[in-house]
């Protein structure tokens, strides 16, 4: 049997400074709250990120600053939060669709890193429930 969990539970744990972000996203694409029960914590193949997520703007200063420092501390051994993903079937693009943590993903990637820890909602796969605005914490199945 798996262990759903909410994305509120996921973020008391370990919170995601972008979880305002996160939670706009949800409601607007995927038609969900923060009381569905659909996230599991992961290791994610890095390879299987939403590809239209690889930074290419080489004006990117501040962005391309913090990949760098990102990259220094994978290289380390140090651990970065865990990104936020949505999985899905999009072969043209990755399997993960994401949230949150693009820094994160890119820096994982031009380092080489094979996984990534992550939190994954299955909204309405891999037997994870259906999305459903209406959702509570007790009753989000």
């Amino acid at each position: 049997m798996t262990t759903w969990t909410t994305l509120a539970h996921l973020h008391d744990f370990e919170p995601c400074k972008d979880y305002e972000a996160v939670l706009d996203a949800l409601v607007a694409m995927y038609n969900s709250t923060e009381a569905l029960r659909c996230w599991k914590s992961e290791a994610v193949p890095v390879g299987e990120i939403d590809r239209f997520q690889i930074m290419d703007d080489l004006d990117d200063h501040d962005g391309t600053h913090r990949v760098k420092r990102l990259r220094a501390t994978l290289r380390e051994g140090g651990s970065v939060p865990p990104v936020v993903l949505v999985h899905g079937l999009t072969p043209d693009r990755g399997n993960y669709f994401l949230l949150d943590g693009c820094h994160r993903f890119n820096a994982a990637r031009k380092e080489g890193v094979a996984n990534l820890h992550a939190w994954v909602a299955h909204i309405g796969c891999c037997g994870g429930p259906s999305p459903d605005m209406n959702a509570t914490s007790s009753s989000a199945m």
